[in-house]
């Protein structure tokens, strides 16, 4: 799968393991066709790197929950992030204000 999102044509290789498509596969489903603001994108490469650390120490067999924490952090970073960028649908935005009157 290769990322969607502009400014992400560096984070694509062949040798992608499987934390590090998940991870591409849940930032992509956050994101849609929503264009980042760099923070967001801060976020998300960040995201990228720490899953391709945690394939690497995988695969090595190492110990893994620390950079897993670290990813976990980072998701919750993601959430936020979208959370306070989405917009409201105008409609809904008039029926808040029409029940707020």
């Amino acid at each position: 799968m290769q990322m969607t999102l502009d400014g992400f044509n560096d984070y694509y290789g062949p040798n992608e393991g499987l934390q590090e498509r998940a991870t591409k596969e849940l930032i992509e489903s956050f994101v849609g066709d929503s264009k980042l603001d760099p923070n967001a994108k801060y976020v998300c490469k960040t995201m990228i790197n720490i899953a391709r650390n945690f394939d690497a120490l995988n695969v090595k067999g190492r110990d893994t929950s620390r950079v897993m924490a670290q990813l976990l952090a980072w998701y919750q970073e993601l959430k936020t992030e979208f959370q306070a960028t989405q917009e409201i649908d105008p409609a809904l935005a008039g029926l808040l204000e029409e029940a707020q009157a």
